[in-house]
């Protein structure tokens, strides 16, 4: 849907998946009541790990085009990366075809959230900047569960800082891991809910395996996390299947999809100004 934003400022948020490019545009203030401000447009790239500079940006530009944003209205662009083979992509791509460089997060980005982690370098870009929204937009104990390429768990405490979590293969990454190391069994098309849990076919099988297969496993983790956490965490799922499967398990109170976006926008405000 083509929305024409005027000349009003805007900030894009743009987050590298494994999978997926995400992207999301907002306005570059906050909402008269504070917070984090809705996204008026978002897009999705596929990740290609050796698509040029000059590829992606043409192809952001259509993107931004068809969503009638104006580039000389656009006062910032914030990006978390999994993905490093496309950093330097984007930090040389930003700047020449949307006219802004990037903030890119990392170890010295002010986020707002302490990591109490080991070695605080190895964590995703992607999980601090969920951890930020989500204590951001609750203000209590939290886990969130990022249903992306890798499912990963996150846990945040009352005070906001990140404290570590869990890390698991992602349903389609799995499906594609069984055809492909199995002789007999196929290889699924998208990954979905089954009619029944007794299959009676091998797609249907595989999707059954797979699909209570998650459900299972994301109970089964979210009940130790609570259990090393203490109290009563709110628990919010997050990422491109968290649609699918936030509403069939036991504990998830919230499904907020562009979490990580809304992450990117909070960071890149928190980063205004600093020297």
């Amino acid at each position: 849907m083509r929305e024409e934003r005027g000349g009003s400022p805007w900030v894009l948020a743009i987050d590298i998946g494994n999978t997926n490019i995400t992207l999301g545009a907002f306005p570059a203030r906050p909402p008269a009541g504070g917070g984090v401000p809705r996204a008026f447009a978002t897009g999705r790239l596929s990740t290609h790990r050796h698509t040029t500079a000059d590829e992606y940006g043409l192809s952001l530009r259509q993107v931004l085009d068809h969503a009638g944003l104006s580039l000389k209205a656009l006062g910032g662009v914030v990006v978390a990366s999994v993905v490093p083979p496309l950093d330097e992509v984007f930090r040389d791509l930003c700047p020449r075809y949307l006219g802004c460089p990037a903030l890119f997060v990392g170890p010295e980005t002010r986020t707002g959230v302490e990591i109490r982690y080991d070695r605080p370098a190895e964590v995703g870009a992607d999980r601090i900047v969920n951890a930020a929204a989500a204590f951001a937009r609750f203000r209590r104990a939290c886990i969130v569960i990022d249903f992306g390429t890798a499912t990963t768990f996150d846990c945040v405490d009352d005070r906001g800082a990140y404290l570590g979590g869990a890390i698991a293969p992602g349903p389609q990454m799995a499906a594609e891991s069984l055809s492909q190391r199995t002789a007999k069994l196929p290889l699924m098309g998208a990954f979905r809910k089954p009619a029944r849990a007794i299959g009676k076919n091998t797609l249907d099988s595989m999707a059954s395996g797979l699909y209570h297969g998650y459900v299972g496993l994301s109970e089964g983790i979210l009940a130790r996390l609570k259990a090393e956490m203490g109290g009563a965490p709110l628990v919010l799922a997050t990422g491109g299947l968290s649609p699918l499967l936030g509403k069939e398990i036991g504990g998830i109170k919230e499904i907020v999809p562009d979490l990580t976006l809304e992450g990117l926008w909070l960071i890149w405000r928190l980063n205004q100004g600093k020297k």
